[in-house]
């Protein structure tokens, strides 16, 4: 029978694990549908690890409180940016380096540190 605390390593295990998948495949697949849809569920994974990051820290840990607030501007500016500039291949590269970042950083912010 899984705990309270065995299901919160599970369910933070999963956001690990589907952070490095959908970060992993939206830089090595070719297929321009697809790297958007991973891009779209990697920001869509951001922009909750930055959420949670701030419901976790709280008002006890300023630092990191800040940080996981940064994290979800750089998220949401990787989002405008790519549904401005569509065409743009360059610009959505930037937008894709940004959100994996992002992404990379919210996690060890609000699960590792």
């Amino acid at each position: 029978m899984f705990t309270f605390l065995d299901l919160l390593i599970v369910v933070g295990m999963a956001l690990v694990a589907g952070s490095l998948v959908s970060v992993l495949l939206m830089f090595l697949i070719r297929n321009k549908t697809v790297q958007r849809v991973c891009f779209y569920i990697a920001e869509a994974l951001s922009l909750y690890v930055g959420y949670v990051g701030i419901r976790i820290n709280g008002c006890e840990f300023l630092g990191q409180t800040g940080l996981a607030g940064m994290l979800i501007l750089v998220s949401l500016a990787s989002l405008v940016l790519s549904l401005v500039k569509k065409d743009n291949e360059k610009l959505f590269l930037a937008a894709r380096i940004a959100t994996a970042a992002s992404l990379v950083i919210g996690v060890a912010n609000a699960l590792l540190i």
